[in-house]
């Protein structure tokens, strides 16, 4: 096909890569309502809760596509009010995770609640979990897309265009969408050249472009908006899936970070503790030897 789709691009969770036929465009495409939908079900998120969840999942898919290598973006929203925390994981590779604190969620409900935003922080890890980069930026509203758009202008200096959109179906249980475009100049584009694909760009309607599609987002409806005025070519694809690298042997690291005294009161009630990974919820279960263990098999008691 002419503009590089294949036939499993046109629907489905996937991430389509293009430049301009001159290369002085980059384009990411990501369609993540099914992953998203996973992902919010596992933590019992509905409402706005799922729709933060949607876009924090898009964002960070769209901002791994820019690592040069193997790694992992992390994006990690403050806030004050009913919500405090939004995290989100990615890797080129279309690998996702993302959570909002259970509790928190639990109190949402299907409402939407009072929440002001404070800061963003973006990291950026190699393969191996090093810190590679970090950014902090003030985010003045609610909406992730300017915030990102912010941390890429200040913390990076680029010329670059982020707009994510979610949205729940009528009950709040599923997503009808999650997704978004990644719109990022290379040197060789004049200023002139880049305000005027911006200023396109920032007139597309996300969730009216996915509202007059009886299956969500089309990819290929977005990718046909933002390269009207300009020739590029789809050159990657890949698939979207919910990921979590949670293991017990991370969650005794974190146990271990607890003050001696806590440990000791944990061990001293003799009995198993129970911790779910805050990303995939998944159950973990420590044992008092464990516990004995990070304690270096000594308490006060001998």
């Amino acid at each position: 096909m002419e503009d590089g789709f294949s036939m499993a691009a046109v629907r489905g969770d996937r991430i389509l890569r293009a430049t301009g036929e001159r290369a002085e465009v980059r384009i990411v495409l990501v369609d993540a309502t099914s992953a998203s939908n996973r992902i919010a079900t596992a933590h019992g998120a509905e409402g706005f809760s799922r729709q933060l969840l949607g876009e924090s999942i898009a964002s960070s898919l769209l901002l791994a596509s820019r690592l040069k290598g193997p790694g992992t973006v992390q994006l990690r929203f403050s806030f004050s009010g009913d919500i405090t925390r939004l995290a989100a994981d990615a890797t080129p590779m279309g690998l996702v995770r993302a959570m909002i604190p259970q509790e928190e969620i639990r109190s949402a409900g299907s409402f939407e609640p009072l929440v002001m935003p404070q800061t963003l922080t973006v990291r950026k890890l190699d393969r191996n979990g090093a810190s590679l980069a970090e950014g902090i930026v003030e985010t003045e509203g609610l909406d992730l897309s300017s915030g990102i758009t912010h941390y890429l202008h200040q913390s990076e200096q680029g010329r670059a265009l982020l707009c994510v959109s979610s949205r729940c179906r009528e009950s709040g249980e599923r997503l009808r969408f999650a997704g978004g475009f990644l719109l990022e100049a290379f040197p060789g584009l004049s200023e002139v050249e880049w305000n005027t694909l911006e200023t396109a760009a920032r007139a597309i309607d996300l969730e009216s472009l996915a509202l007059a599609d009886a299956e969500g987002l089309s990819l290929r409806d977005l990718f046909s908006a933002l390269t009207r005025s300009f020739p590029a070519q789809v050159h990657q694809e890949f698939g979207v899936e919910p990921y979590c690298p949670c293991s017990e042997a991370g969650v005794l690291r974190a146990l271990s970070g607890l003050g001696r005294d806590e440990l000791e009161g944990i061990y001293f009630e003799g009995q198993e503790t129970e911790l779910f990974c805050e990303f995939c919820r998944k159950r973990y279960t420590v044992t008092p030897e464990q516990i004995y263990g990070l304690l270096g098999g000594e308490t006060e008691e001998g």
